[in-house]
């Protein structure tokens, strides 16, 4: 019966270290998932940019309409450093919505990098795991060789 317990680390030791890859294999899916993250995040964030850009196309005909009909010439004096200003925080605002898209596709990499990096410590921990469990077997062996030695040694 003894002979059970090496065949049962050298069992923990698979078990431990498919639990492991298992571990490692949800890694590799969430870092996939935090790349997609950051793609569709840059995507969503030009749809909006372009929305603004239409909204703001409305805001300016709208602008240059009152003017006009307030009797304002809509290409020069105060009509036309409206809409200068106005295309100056519209391009401002186009210009910070791309940064900070670009900071959080950044942020979702950085997040597929740590869960690669845990994935290839849980594959290291998985073959660890699966030779501790050939160095306790071996070990046991050489347990029961030694007291197998020294009860036959006592008894000559």
């Amino acid at each position: 019966m003894a002979f059970m317990i090496p065949l049962a680390q050298i069992a923990q030791g698979k078990q431990q270290e498919a639990a492991y890859k298992y571990n490692a294999a949800i890694n590799e899916r969430n870092a996939q998932v935090a790349e997609q993250q950051g793609e569709q995040l840059v995507y969503a964030n030009e749809l909006e940019i372009e929305k603004f850009k239409d909204d703001f196309q409305d805001l300016q005909a709208a602008t240059t309409q009152a003017f006009r009909y307030n009797g304002f010439v809509a290409g020069s004096g105060t009509p036309l450093k409206v809409a200068l200003a106005n295309a100056a925080e519209a391009d401002e605002e186009i210009a910070i919505r791309r940064y900070n898209a670009k900071v959080g596709k950044q942020q979702t990499e950085e997040s597929a990098t740590q869960e690669r990096m845990q994935g290839q410590l849980n594959r290291m921990y998985g073959r660890q795991a699966r030779l501790a469990g050939y160095i306790n077997a071996g070990s046991s062996l050489l347990q029961m060789s030694a007291q197998a030695a020294q009860a036959g040694g006592g008894a000559g």
